[in-house]
């Protein structure tokens, strides 16, 4: 990102993937980097507000990299296939009708699940995606003693 329209500085983000402590990751904060000859030290940044949404599950709290899903979900019909595929998994009759899988795990109405997992104007998982409390509400914890 340009620091503005006339600046020859910028800022760029990366995400390193590392331990759930970020130990390795630390290492590189304040070393420097050469990009196009330019020396340009490495900073440390806030982690992110936001959950993580997996694009493997469609779920929201962890990253594909961590996904323990059997199977890979679609964004559109929460089926178990890939959107790229959606098409020929599904019903002709059906290509159109779109289930989120969040709002179907967490037990909504049938009415108020009927968008895809990735519908930002209508999803209430999307628009509370800030909200890690809001998140973990939607899932009550499962009970740990027998029977399940």
């Amino acid at each position: 990102m340009r620091a503005s329209p006339h600046s020859d500085s910028c800022w760029a983000w990366v995400d390193i993937h590392d331990t759930v402590s970020g130990s390795n990751a630390r290492l590189y904060i304040s070393k420097f980097v050469s990009i196009g000859g330019t020396n340009c030290q490495i900073k440390g940044a806030r982690p992110h507000s936001s959950s993580v949404h997996c694009a493997r599950c469609q779920r929201w709290g962890h990253h594909s990299d961590q996904c323990r899903a059997k199977c890979a979900r679609c964004p559109l019909c929460s089926g178990p296939h890939t959107e790229a595929n959606h098409l020929k998994c599904v019903d002709a009759k059906r290509v159109d009708v779109h289930q989120c899988a969040n709002c179907t795990a967490a037990k909504r109405p049938a009415d108020k699940r009927s968008h895809s997992s990735t519908d930002s104007k209508v999803c209430p998982f999307w628009k509370n995606r800030f909200d890690r409390a809001w998140l973990k509400r939607q899932f009550p914890a499962r009970s740990t003693s027998g029977g399940q």
